[in-house]
């Protein structure tokens, strides 16, 4: 199965548009005058099971590979030239050692060095012709060879030959894994009772398909399915041998006082946090001041 990753958008954005794709990052387009920039964008695919937006440091989070269950898995990127040139500029992809280090000052991770039979770029040479602004590329990810719980990475950046600027803050894609045991795909289903009690039938049961999205090797968030649908933020200890505990879960306090405050919705009790034996199934509980909400993940 291929996916055309260009992480979780409303709609596929259309190759020609690539160079503007810089959603909250425009100081990247240089101004009448200035020297045109490197960048490399996604194109964004509804249905991935990524959320990926844009590039760089500065969506670093976003730009972790989840578990997958396919054989291999396609990801189409492109390299972008902001600001006109007047030739055919080849740019060629490069993969930078030092690169892995440049998140550490935030998330304190060693990464290891992606291996050759983990991807495979398809191309890693294409022309931006003369009036053109972009070359498309794509890399293949091979998920059963790639172990989800170490710290991989595999930055990619362009260089080209007509000594054009990379831009500093857009123009290496960082594909990373965070080596986190309960990360990953998850069923989510959903329970919602109309009172504090929990007696009686629930007035929601729905299911979807949800991620819990590592923030280091012991940290993870997903959404609660209950009104605005703030994360729950889910830490845990690892002792390196395949035992977890110590789990603890709140709602993000920063997601409740922005919108559940306003609106008058008070958490009276819990939010409390059990795991299945295998770590598959985790069931979170809490109650509001008028509602009884139950979320279980079961991994998939």
């Amino acid at each position: 199965m291929k996916l055309k990753i260009f992480y979780l958008a409303s709609f596929l954005i259309a190759a020609s548009m690539l160079s503007s794709c810089l959603d909250g990052d425009q100081m990247n387009l240089p101004p009448g005058g200035s020297p045109p920039l490197i960048e490399i964008t996604y194109n964004n695919t509804p249905g991935s099971i990524y959320t990926l937006f844009n590039t760089g440091l500065r969506y670093f989070s976003a730009q972790t590979l989840l578990p997958s269950p396919n054989e291999a898995d396609t990801i189409t990127f492109a390299v972008t030239l902001q600001g006109s040139v007047d030739k055919d500029v080849t740019v060629t992809l490069t993969t930078p050692q030092d690169a892995l280090d440049d998140n550490y000052s935030s998330d304190s991770l060693t990464y290891a060095m992606m291996t050759s039979d983990q991807y495979k770029f398809l191309s890693t040479s294409a022309v931006i012709p003369k009036g053109k602004n972009y070359a498309e590329f794509q890399v293949v990810l091979y998920p059963p060879n790639i172990n989800y719980k170490k710290n991989l990475m595999l930055p990619v950046t362009a260089t080209n030959d007509a000594n054009i600027v990379t831009s500093s803050t857009a123009g290496t894609l960082y594909f990373h894994v965070i080596g986190n045991a309960l990360a990953g795909l998850y069923t989510h289903r959903f329970i919602r009772y109309a009172t504090p009690a929990g007696t009686g039938s629930p007035d929601t049961d729905n299911s979807s398909v949800a991620v819990l999205s590592p923030a280091n090797t012991t940290t993870v968030s997903g959404p609660t399915g209950y009104y605005t649908q703030p994360n729950y933020i889910i830490t845990f200890d690892d002792d390196g041998a395949g035992n977890l505990s110590n789990f603890k879960a709140v709602l993000d306090p920063a997601a409740l006082a922005a919108d559940w405050d306003p609106a008058g919705i008070a958490v009276a009790t819990g939010p409390t946090i059990s795991l299945s034996g295998d770590y598959k199934v985790i069931t979170l509980k809490y109650t509001t001041l008028t509602r009884n909400v139950t979320d279980i993940y079961t991994k998939l």
